[in-house]
């Protein structure tokens, strides 16, 4: 029952990136130094670790060297994404890391058996956080340490002001939470890794921003193509909360916002390091 509880919880996730272009371009600049800095003074060589929501591994493989020789495993539910992390560590040629399919809820690794766990813009999508943190505890050995970190949508800064870019904002926030996702969900960090059994809990933040016409070009583009994936548009205007005609427009103003000389965009990645007694 317990495994039919977590496939049926899985089905209910709402994947903030799903569409695959829009991930690599996302993710392409994203590194473990700036994604992580606070689990840095934390790693060693031959510590194991594993990254639950790995994505297509830039983060992860950025592990994988400093904790080298140590084994890391990466897991996601997604199988383009596993391929092109899988790829990335060969072309770096990294022999102590692996990727596999897996719920977060059911990790495929024994009782304490890790050192470090990982979990980058995970729990985010997951309808129960609490119990995606116990199973990242319940794999990690006495002395482990998890590091987290989501985003919290609440900070996002934009500029130049934009009611329709806003709007576009407001409403994708909207199907995030409509998907069982929690679009502020990184301000709860401590709080569930508190509720996950964690011993001694430390919160951290990170700012991810976008402040060159090449950044927000960037982040544009990838804001465009997920307002305008079928998931979102199904969801917007089945709903009722806007039509076809007022998304396209939404996506027209952020494609011309991306190419304001004075653009700039922010968004607070809350974060906390947990330790198992």
């Amino acid at each position: 029952m317990e495994g039919e509880a977590a496939a049926a919880a899985s089905e209910q996730q709402h994947y903030l990136l799903d569409d695959a272009e829009a991930q690599r371009r996302y993710t392409e600049g994203r590194s473990g130094a700036d994604a992580l800095p606070f689990l840095m003074p934390h790693l060693r060589p031959g510590l194991r670790l594993v990254d639950c929501g790995c994505g297509v591994g830039s983060i992860t493989l950025d592990l994988a060297e400093i904790v080298a020789p140590g084994e890391v495993v990466g897991f996601d539910l997604d199988a383009g994404q596993l391929a092109d992390a899988t790829a990335a560590a060969a072309a770096r040629g990294l022999g102590n890391v692996r990727f596999e399919a897996a719920d977060a809820y059911e990790l495929p690794l024994a009782d304490g058996s890790c050192d470090v766990a990982v979990a980058h813009t995970l729990l985010i999508h997951l309808p129960d956080p609490v119990r995606g943190a116990r199973e990242l505890r319940r794999v990690l050995r006495p002395g482990g340490v998890v590091a987290i970190a989501d985003g919290d949508f609440g900070s996002l800064v934009f500029a130049p002001a934009s009611p329709l870019v806003e709007r576009g904002l407001e409403l994708y926030g909207r199907v995030f939470e409509h998907g069982g996702a929690h679009w502020h969900q990184g301000r709860e960090a401590r709080r569930v890794l508190r509720e996950a059994g964690f011993a001694r809990v430390e919160g951290h933040a990170t700012v991810e921003y976008y402040g060159d016409r090449e950044a927000t070009r960037r982040i544009a583009g990838v804001l465009d193509r997920l307002w305008g994936s079928p998931s979102t548009v199904e969801t917007v205007v089945g709903q009722g909360w806007a039509g076809a005609a007022e998304v396209e427009a939404m996506r027209a103003a952020v494609r011309a916002w991306g190419d304001e000389p004075d653009a700039f965009l922010s968004v607070t990645r809350c974060g906390a390091l947990g330790w198992v007694d």
